[in-house]
């Protein structure tokens, strides 16, 4: 279910945040999200739009570097896809050259993943390293949303220079979090700004959507978010994916929850800042 930011109900914590997983129940889902993977890269080799909808969750959203949209439903979504544009580069199939959960919840996963286009002679094309947003919906688990970080293949230099600055951002972004200083949260984000947790898209639209939404009540109900853990995942030259584990606490320092997220970090003309977000 997608909402506008502007008019979410504050929720509790996710339960998968609060009750950690045991490890049959962790590896059967994070089973689950890769077939569900298998069923997204196989439905877009059929090259038919309708059939590749059904690997998805909707409302679906694709944030990146670039612009982007929200699609409501699988026939909207299939209506926007054309295959003609990709056979015309010379697209044969596409194939998984790397996939790895980074994060596994009661009903959602964060799978890295990164596939290479090929021509009908298996030349390669174009890859691209995306990190997907796995869902449980109805008993069906399926792709949710992309954060698509960009093109694969940098080289070492660019590579380092675009992780640091995304690191940059965040610790801008964590640090408006800390202060509780909502005027440098909403300057610290792109929009539209995308945020996933609990099954739930929540799009802010614009800064003034973002500041009216649910995140000034998120911000009261605790005192200190602190990162535990964080790795740069995938790397682009404008778009960077970052999985953190992050924990709320109290004045005295004591936990009140601890979190796994994937955070997008994008370059545009203003600058690296936050485009998107999803917690388990």
């Amino acid at each position: 279910m997608m909402k506008s930011a502007a008019f979410v109900l504050l929720a509790a914590a996710s339960l998968s945040a609060q009750v950690p997983l045991g490890k049959e129940a962790s590896d059967l889902r994070a089973h689950l999200a890769m077939a569900a993977l298998d069923r997204y890269l196989e439905t877009w080799n059929s090259r038919d739009p309708k059939r590749w909808a059904t690997s998805l969750h909707f409302p679906h959203v694709r944030p990146g570097p670039g612009a982007f949209e929200v699609s409501e439903t699988p026939e909207q979504y299939a209506a926007g896809v054309n295959f003609n544009q990709t056979l015309a580069t010379g697209w044969h199939h596409s194939e998984w050259t790397s996939r790895r959960v980074l994060h596994v919840g009661l009903e959602q996963a964060h799978v890295a993943g990164s596939w290479m286009r090929y021509t009908e002679d298996d030349r390669p094309l174009v890859g691209n390293d995306i990190t997907y947003i796995v869902t449980s919906q109805g008993g069906r688990w399926g792709v949710l949303s992309r954060f698509a970080a960009g093109p694969s293949g940098l080289d070492a230099a660019a590579t380092a220079a675009s992780g640091a600055a995304a690191r940059k951002a965040l610790d801008a972004y964590f640090a408006a979090l800390n202060r509780h200083d909502l005027s440098a949260l909403v300057a610290a984000v792109h929009y539209p700004h995308v945020r996933i947790a609990d099954g739930t898209v929540e799009i802010s639209k614009t800064a003034a959507e973002f500041r009216d939404g649910s995140e000034p009540g998120r911000m009261r109900t605790w005192f200190e978010t602190r990162v535990d853990r964080l790795e740069v995942v995938q790397t682009s030259a404008n778009g960077v994916n970052i999985s953190v584990t992050y924990s709320r606490r109290d004045r005295g320092g004591r936990v009140l929850s601890s979190h796994d997220a994937v955070l997008l970090v994008v370059r545009r003309d203003d600058g690296w800042k936050v485009q998107a977000i999803s917690t388990i």
